[in-house]
């Protein structure tokens, strides 16, 4: 007998409709009583958490896409040789130096559907830099969430090492901490575009 798994009953702890989900989601939203859900990897149960939608007033959404929304504080000592700072450390900074100063406070927003790596770290690069207003937009289908919070903290990274990284100048020296928060779920509305798929707030390829 195989005991490394188990059948997870996907019915909403809230209210017991069925929750719709794709082979390897780990998030899930009910549209019967706009409640959100992640899979715990260590208990392997289904923990709520707060989902919102980013709302269009003059665009129609062919689908939502998940995004993790993780608030953060990033400590950092860096020696940048007189260049500027990255956008993200923009958004978590000002345009204050980082070296010997408070803790950058901001939010990380991350892909939390499966897409390449180049694609993944541009969204959260984008999003996280320039964070979009939310509206109050309920009941929308929300699949395609794969990637858990673990990976989502390695994205964050990810997103910031590159960012400091591609700027231009030279980045002499990095030390850096980044301390997660508790995670929300944001769904981004997304359009189809001919093969592909494109974020209908920035016009990027997902």
């Amino acid at each position: 007998m195989n005991r490394g798994y188990r059948l997870l009953t996907l019915d909403c702890p809230q209210c017991g409709a069925p929750l719709a989900a794709e082979g390897e989601d780990v998030l899930y939203y009910c549209t019967a009583c706009y409640s959100g859900f992640r899979l715990d990897s260590k208990t392997e149960e289904l923990k709520p958490f707060e989902v919102s939608f980013v709302a269009l007033s003059d665009r129609v959404a062919h689908e939502y896409r998940p995004f993790w929304r993780i608030p953060a504080t990033i400590e950092t000592t860096r020696d940048t040789g007189g260049s500027l700072l990255s956008p993200i450390a923009q958004f978590f900074f000002g345009d204050r130096s980082t070296t010997g100063h408070d803790p950058g406070k901001g939010i990380f927003v991350v892909p939390a559907f499966a897409t390449p790596l180049e694609r993944a770290t541009t969204l959260a690069d984008r999003y996280t830099a320039a964070f979009p207003q939310l509206g109050e937009r309920l009941g929308e289908k929300l699949l395609g969430g794969i990637y858990s919070l673990e990976d989502a903290h390695k994205l964050a990274h990810f997103t910031f090492i590159a960012g400091e990284v591609e700027k231009p100048g030279i980045l002499r020296d990095l030390d850096y901490k980044i301390q997660f928060e508790e995670p929300s779920l944001l769904g981004v509305p997304f359009t189809r575009d001919g093969k592909s798929w494109k974020d209908l707030i920035f016009g990027l390829r997902g």
